[in-house]
């Protein structure tokens, strides 16, 4: 064999026994694993609820750390929550510098009596040499939420069968829920509302006694109800009173109304309204027509039925119809109109001034409960003759209210409005002076039940206004800063403008003039503050709920919950039905997100206002939706170093050069032994090729020869 092949076979040799002892070395070495747990130290869970908490395990050590497994430590006795780990806390093997996060569900019982408690986390693991290890670390529970009342919620309410006829019974039935994080004791659901006349019990007690509630737990309940034989058709509130008591004594009571249908469409009514009124501009004399039009619209929820339309002079002997003073529609379906008209003229008794003409709309709902109310429109007179003061044809001289405007046109319940006029002296010869002006209410508002001498108050001022003069055809403009009470209900009222004044002789007189005011209340729904989880887990549900309350001072119609977002829910419309003012209810929901990803959640709330108006809430919200996690050995692909193809290839060149050595070796042992001239020869010659520095410089070619070619090993 060649010596410089020799050489060469024995410099790789090297070079790759350098190689794959520096591969050898690195993947033997195991080392030890060093388990660790992280997290914020402190987690505030809520008393009642399921809190989720994320810890970070981490292997600090060179080595594997093999078959991990964390145990929550729970104080046994006293702790008042359960603890249950993803995945039965088993993470399998962990390579050095590997992490994995875990979850616990912390879930609190409702009677929590202290602020917080310690929670250890326990955690196993073993070596590759098989040495086991352990060790804890404590995380910190922060208690809040035990210091709230206990929540409630009424669930199943039905009426069976769902409307009643008058005379008829039913049975009202439900469960009363306890979703708050307290027990709740000394249990009592009665009746409220009830009336011979009205709705009333068959039967029994009207009330239920139940000592105690859970959290989570429930009673149902049923009361006999019957209507009276002589009850209109409508919707009838049934109050449902409830009182209980927390672990600590404290009394609590609540009203939920839930409404009894008789003879109509439950939970739903027609409401007209009176829009777009044209009232006729200018001055009219005797006998001349003039005609008032609007828009009858039925802004409710079902058809308004039995129509009636009448239309009349407040003085019916100053203005009278000159067309038919009633008209009769027998049915409006919701969302139309129709489109009204009347013509009138002022007769020889009316005075100059601005003559009032009301409207009345009477109607049903689809049953015998009629619906009534009024509103006013306004003309202005002249009657020379009639203003004669009695000394020869000299007519005696008028105010009148010439216009007016409120500023916002819909003045609402509570706040602050401008109310401009303009005053006219309609004679055209003589002035007025000292002329003093005040405001004063019709006696009945347009429901003809409710008295009202205060709905208007004045701002920064009195209630009397004084003007020095108005020349003949001469106008003076007087603005009104009023302020409307917030207990007006929504309607048109009726406001009296009072006028006192002489002429130029002393002679005193009096007028009044009719304004027409339209005054809307403010609805109010409060909703608590709730949240939903920032990050959830693909299939995960999702479980909201919350308490919302009307604090504004009128019924809030038609109220619907829904649930909007690319998520599964069973009850993505809740129709609540009708809303008494001061009354509260809850509203809970589970959800589950299918998609990963931004998903926008949105809780929207819809309801009527008094006058048919759709009023909307919305709480939107996004949810970051993960995958599911699962327990995976390859998060952290460096843990553990693989033997990659270069090393392979290395490891398997040594073996080869390995065995060709040997075969070279076992050759030259079995050829005939040389002469001891030729062996010393041999030997010297095989010294002289193995010096120092032509081995190396064979070592360095053969690496510098290898990086040419680009030994792909």
């Amino acid at each position: 064999m060649n010596k410089k092949w020799l050489r060469r076979i024995l410099a790789m040799a090297m070079v790759f026994s350098l190689a794959a002892g520096s591969w050898v070395t690195g993947y033997a070495d195991d080392g030890e694993g060093n388990i660790v747990i992280s997290g914020d130290g402190v987690y505030e869970v809520e008393a009642g609820k399921t809190t989720k908490i994320e810890l970070q395990v981490k292997n600090k050590g060179t080595g594997t750390a093999e078959n991990v497994n964390l145990q929550p430590r729970v104080p046994s006795g006293v702790a008042p929550f359960r603890v249950k780990m993803q995945g039965n806390g088993d993470l399998g093997d962990m390579g050095a510098n590997a992490y994995k996060k875990v979850t616990l569900q912390v879930t609190v019982d409702g009677d929590v009596q202290e602020r917080s408690y310690s929670l250890p986390i326990g955690y196993t693991y073993s070596s590759r040499g098989g040495s086991a290890r352990s060790g804890s670390m404590t995380i910190y529970l922060k208690m809040k939420g035990f210091d709230l009342e206990p929540g409630f919620a009424f669930r199943d309410m039905k009426l069976s069968p769902e409307d009643m006829s008058p005379g008829s019974s039913a049975k009202l039935s439900g469960r009363l829920m306890n979703t708050g994080g307290q027990d709740m004791y000394q249990v009592e659901l009665s009746l409220d509302n009830l009336t011979t006349e009205g709705i009333s019990l068959t039967g029994g007690f009207n009330s239920k006694m139940v000592s105690k509630i859970p959290i989570g737990g429930s009673t149902a309940f049923q009361f006999p109800l019957v209507a009276a034989a002589d009850m209109a058709a409508g919707n009838y509130p049934v109050a449902i009173k409830l009182k209980y008591r927390d672990q600590f004594g404290k009394n609590y009571e609540k009203t939920n109304q839930f409404y009894v249908n008789v003879g109509g469409v439950a939970g739903r009514k027609a409401i007209l309204e009176i829009r777009n009124m044209q009232e006729p501009g200018g001055t009219y004399g005797v006998n001349q027509n003039f005609t008032v039009s609007f828009d009858l619209k039925n802004t409710g929820a079902v058809a308004a039925k039995d129509i009636v339309v009448t239309a009349e002079g407040v003085d019916s002997t100053a203005v009278v119809p000159k067309s038919a003073s009633m008209k009769n529609i027998q049915s409006l379906t919701p969302g139309s109109s129709a489109s009204m008209s009347f013509t009138f003229a002022g007769t020889s008794q009316s005075a100059t001034q601005n003559q009032a003409i009301q409207f009345t709309v009477e109607y049903t709902s689809g049953g015998t409960a009629k619906t009534t109310f009024k509103q006013y429109a306004g003309v202005n007179i002249s009657n020379p003759d009639k203003d004669k003061d009695g000394e020869g044809n000299t007519s005696k001289p008028k105010i009148i209210v010439s216009n007016y405007s409120c500023d916002p046109l819909i003045v609402m319940a509570g706040q602050e409005f401008d109310l401009n006029l303009t005053l006219m002296n309609t004679h055209k010869q003589k002035a007025v002076k000292n002329i003093k002006m005040y405001l004063t209410l019709a006696e009945e508002t347009s429901s003809e039940t409710q008295k009202s001498g205060n709905i208007f108050t004045p701002v920064n001022s009195s209630n009397t206004f004084y003007f020095d003069s108005i020349r003949p055809k001469g106008t003076v403009n007087k603005a009104l800063r009023l302020y409307v009470v917030p207990e007006a209900q929504p309607k048109t009222y009726t406001l009296t403008v009072n006028f006192e004044y002489e002429d130029a002789k002393g002679t005193e007189y009096t007028a009044t003039e009719l304004l027409g005011i339209n005054v809307k209340q403010m609805t109010e729904l409060q909703i608590d503050d709730f949240s939903i989880p920032e990050q959830v887990e693909q299939g995960m549900p999702v479980t909201v709920g919350f308490s919302y309350y009307n604090t504004g001072k009128v019924t809030l119609n038609n109220l619907m919950i829904k649930v909007e977002g690319d998520v599964d829910c069973q009850n993505k419309n809740t129709y609540v039905g009708n809303m008494e003012s001061g009354s509260s209810d809850y509203f809970e929901t589970t959800f589950t997100p299918y998609e990963t990803g931004e998903v926008p959640v949105s809780i929207v709330i819809t309801y009527e206002d008094p006058s048919g108006e759709t009023v909307e809430q919305r709480r939107d919200m996004i949810m970051q939706v993960t995958e599911p996690a699962m327990p995976d050995d390859t998060e952290n692909p460096d843990a553990s170093a693989p033997m990659d193809k270069k090393h392979i290839a290395i490891g398997l060149g040594l073996l080869v050069i390995l065995a060709g050595a040997l075969a070279f070796f076992v050759k030259n042992q079995k050829e005939p032994p040389k002469s001891t001239a030729e062996s010393v020869s041999s030997a010297e010659d095989l010294e002289d090729d193995f010096e120092e520095d032509d081995f190396v410089e064979e070592v360095t070619e053969v690496i510098h020869e290898d990086d040419k070619e680009g030994m792909s090993l």
